[in-house]
């Protein structure tokens, strides 16, 4: 009976584990790798988004992870198996599939109803490799009217 009871527990804390080992912890085994860029940002981060048409923003930002692989570095391709399989284990759909001179970009979302609670977005191109998570609840209406612009205004990146 005790050993039912150990691998009863064993199971269930093994299922336990692997179901929180998420798409963004595949990642950050890099994050301190030479050539790779990492950054992550906590709390509610909607204060940085603003709406091209004056509107109140609806929507909560709750974390970003953004991590970015110098030209020739990127994940293994073991990893990215595990990727794709996290992505379809965690019911990510695809919101935007896009080429444009030599950039290949995937976004994916998890969505509840009028909101979007998770975004994984890839970007692959020559120069670099770019992963970045989004956590919160991102309304729609929002999403087609932030202004993007307004994001980069006072920033300087050389």
């Amino acid at each position: 009976m005790k050993k039912i009871l150990a691998i009863l527990l064993f199971a269930f804390v093994t299922i336990g584990l692997n179901a929180q080992y998420g798409v963004d912890n595949i990642l950050r085994k890099y994050k301190n790798d030479p050539g790779v860029i990492a950054w992550q940002f906590q709390g509610d981060l909607s204060s940085f988004l603003n709406r091209k048409d004056g509107e109140s923003i609806k929507s909560s930002v709750e974390s970003v992870e953004f991590i970015m692989f110098n030209k020739g570095k990127n994940i293994s391709d073991k990893d990215q198996d595990k990727l794709k399989e996290r992505i379809q284990g965690d019911n990510y759909e695809m919101l935007v599939q896009a080429r444009d001179k030599g950039k290949k970009i995937e976004i994916h979302g998890i969505e509840d109803g009028e909101i979007i609670k998770k975004v994984f977005a890839q970007v692959k191109s020559d120069e670099y490799n770019i992963y970045f998570f989004l956590t919160g609840e991102i309304y729609f209406e929002d999403m087609s009217e932030l202004n993007i612009d307004g994001l980069m205004n006072g920033m300087n990146i050389d």
